[in-house]
């Protein structure tokens, strides 16, 4: 544990970075899951196959091969970004397309009866969608949506492979500085260090989850439709991939 203490600075930034990370990741994760869920549910035709296969390429790509691709490959057509924005992109858009389903199985979850009782009040898409529509899909929409969030978390420790100053790379270099210089690894010091950190990370992300899904599944308790609910939730569950 004296290690730990002796580079508690340098371990600490590598830990803001993971956190600067994982909240990157986390937005870009969202903002790329309802562009591709805009997609996938547009009327037009032509849109609606672009959208569905940029989706499945996108998250049959392994995201190892994904980080390597935007860091490698995107300088060569004039898009070089930094091993911290590259691992951010790869990450959230593999974790956008997997949003993008878990979001479509979601508000496909809400009965038609319910768009069409909106519009028989002069309801817009629009309210609709945010008023009776997403409300009612949320409890459907979090658990996984959670689940896949804490692997985009734990997904950021692949910044490590391409150099960004993440947590992991940080504990990687201490690992061999120590090793040179003292002799003897501390690996199971620093990477169980570095364990319980993202367990924490991700046990918070949990926490937050579960009563944000408490709080939309309120109307719902007791009621028949709670196991309709959960039966949903375990449908989408096995088949949208959150983990890395």
């Amino acid at each position: 544990m004296s290690l730990l203490y002796e580079y508690r600075v340098f371990l600490f930034s590598g830990f803001i970075q993971t956190l600067l990370m994982s909240l990157v990741v986390a937005a870009g994760t969202t903002m790329v899951a309802i562009v591709l869920v805009i997609a996938v549910r547009s009327r037009l035709r032509v849109i609606r196959i672009a959208g569905y296969t940029l989706v499945e390429v996108l998250r049959d790509i392994p995201l190892m091969v994904n980080v390597l691709m935007v860091y490698f490959m995107l300088p060569l057509v004039g898009l070089g970004f930094g091993p911290f924005w590259s691992a951010c992109i790869a990450i959230s858009v593999w974790g956008g397309a997997n949003g993008a389903q878990i979001l479509r199985a979601g508000l496909n979850s809400v009965g038609n009866g319910q768009r069409e009782a909106a519009a028989a009040f002069n309801f817009g898409p629009a309210k609709t969608l945010l008023l009776i529509v997403l409300p009612q899909a949320m409890p459907v929409i979090i658990p996984p949506y959670v689940g896949l969030m804490t692997a985009v978390v734990q997904a950021t420790s692949l910044g490590a492979v391409v150099g960004a100053q993440e947590l992991l790379r940080s504990g990687q270099i201490l690992i061999e500085q120590t090793t040179i210089m003292r002799g003897g690894s501390p690996a199971y010091l620093v990477y169980g260090s570095i364990l319980v950190v993202y367990f924490i990370l991700c046990s918070l992300i949990s926490f937050a989850g579960g009563r944000l899904e408490a709080f939309y599944k309120r109307p719902y308790r007791g009621d028949a439709n709670e196991d309709r609910i959960e039966s949903r939730v375990h449908d989408i569950e096995a088949t949208v991939q959150t983990s890395a």
